[in-house]
């Protein structure tokens, strides 16, 4: 009876910390701003060609996109075929996509989520992979807080949350919805994760190898060469294979260095492919995914570490500047104190 008794009281406390407290604030504004952002560069790089990729004269014409669309999808850009209304949507895509990514809140989250996924099911040719997660997370954000930070008023919208500790509906929903995020990120990594190990060339660690030869991304002749090495090569696909399946683990480890190291580890390799295979948007959208991993006190212990960091080298700056003016000071001091002592003399 006792052991029930625990149990019960134990998740009384677990359910009253979901719901007076908003969790993952932080990682939910970068991840905010990471799917704005990304929205306007997936706009802007083929600005020039929009409308042979998404115009009403497509090479993928409306009709063959419409036979295309899963039966849950839609798109705003093929309700009609005029082409006054593709350039008013394509360009209120980027314009909802900054006003999301700059102040957030729940009525701009609902409409990046329709107009990001009538450009992405408009031409299904052209998405990198990151869009289906992205997707996904966009229709869990309606239900969060995402510009407690980084956002015009967040400061006084963070005190607001702050001050009232009464169990809410609102902060139950945006608690449920940040863990659905982490959820499906961990979900998403460990399952990869598991594919690349059952895979031959993954276990051989020749994967890298292969893909830098593939001719479809824009690989760079430095990454190419480096994973022909052997050493090299098999290195990153087992560190690769590592830290994916191990990302649903350090989420729930009780020590914080785990879930950072982890964390950070997947955000270097992404950036990696940004850089390497010239998957951009791909790479900022697992960035951002990355971004939830993370809790608040995470994201506060390591901006205390980074201005400890930033202090020192600002001191070591501050003495190797200061230190000669203040010798030429003490050196003009004295000059002085000496010839007022020759004139008294």
């Amino acid at each position: 009876m006792g052991t029930v008794r625990a149990a019960l009281a134990r998740l009384d406390a677990v359910i009253l910390r979901l719901a007076c407290r908003e969790h993952r604030l932080i990682g939910i504004a970068l991840l905010r701003i990471v799917i704005g952002f990304a929205t306007i560069l997936y706009c802007l790089a083929d600005y020039s060609n929009r409308q042979f990729f998404w115009g009403p004269h497509s090479y993928d014409s409306p009709a063959v996109a419409s036979k295309l669309l899963p039966h849950w999808g839609f798109s705003l850009f093929l309700a009609s075929d005029s082409q006054w209304w593709f350039e008013f949507l394509f360009h209120a895509t980027i314009v909802v996509a900054a006003a999301f990514m700059v102040f957030g809140g729940r009525a701009l989250t609902l409409l990046q989520a329709v107009m990001m996924w009538s450009l992405h099911f408009r031409n299904q040719d052209v998405l990198e992979g990151g869009d289906n997660l992205a997707q996904i997370l966009i229709i869990f954000m309606v239900f969060t807080v995402s510009n407690a930070y980084f956002a015009p008023g967040a400061k006084q919208r963070r005190a607001e949350l702050l001050g009232d500790d009464r169990p809410t509906l609102r902060t139950s929903l945006h608690n449920l919805a940040a863990y659905l995020i982490v959820f499906q990120t961990a979900v998403l990594y460990f399952t990869a994760g598991y594919w690349k190990i059952t895979g031959k060339v993954w276990q051989d660690g020749v994967a890298m190898y292969y893909i830098t030869r593939l001719t479809g991304f824009q690989m760079s002749p430095t990454f190419a060469h480096w994973m022909s090495s052997a050493y090299l090569g098999t290195f990153v696909c087992y560190f690769t294979i590592a830290i994916e399946l191990a990302l649903p683990f350090a989420i729930l480890s009780t020590r914080p260095w785990v879930r950072k190291s982890n964390t950070i580890a997947l955000e270097g390799m992404h950036l990696g492919i940004m850089a390497f295979m010239g998957l951009v948007c791909f790479g900022l959208l697992m960035v951002g995914a990355d971004c939830t991993c993370l809790k608040d006190e995470d994201y506060r212990s390591l901006g205390k570490r980074a201005r400890r960091v930033r202090d020192a080298v600002i001191v070591r700056l501050g003495l190797a500047t200061v230190g000669p003016r203040t010798a030429v000071a003490s050196s003009g001091v004295l000059d002085s104190a000496s010839r007022q002592e020759v004139h008294h003399a």
